[in-house]
């Protein structure tokens, strides 16, 4: 009795724990765009511009937080808005179809370091 019930619950485990192939990222490069793109008109316009902006200026958080534990400047102009970031973020997508459907994440980044790229040799180190 104990094996007909330990069975089929040791094959739910086994297919609970086989390998799903995971996503590159929270969003794709074609979710972003959209987000980023809302219409004045639509109702969930002002969520939608958040979202946009909070993911991106998340993302950029998280490029110089690597940066800084590897004791590296930022490359990006400490003056730039969060409208900026957004720009370049949006342009980008807009110019790079192809590659739309990768992490939002890694386009985000790609955006910024083609705007403010950093300049060879000058940030390696803090020190």
């Amino acid at each position: 009795m104990m094996f007909r019930t330990a069975l089929p619950l040791a094959t739910v485990a086994a297919l609970g724990l086989a390998a799903a192939p995971a996503s590159a990222g929270f969003y794709s490069g074609e979710q972003l765009l959209e987000i980023c793109t809302a219409k004045r008109s639509t109702p969930d316009y002002l969520e939608k511009t958040y979202e946009c902006v909070a993911y991106i200026t998340g993302a950029v958080d998280a490029f110089n937080t690597t940066r800084e534990v590897n004791k590296l400047k930022s490359c990006i102009p400490g003056k730039v808005t969060v409208g900026q970031l957004r720009e370049v973020t949006v342009d980008y997508l807009l110019a790079n179809a192809k590659e739309r459907d990768g992490s939002a994440s890694t386009l985000v980044f790609a955006a910024t370091r083609k705007a403010w790229p950093c300049p060879k040799g000058k940030a390696k180190s803090r020190r």
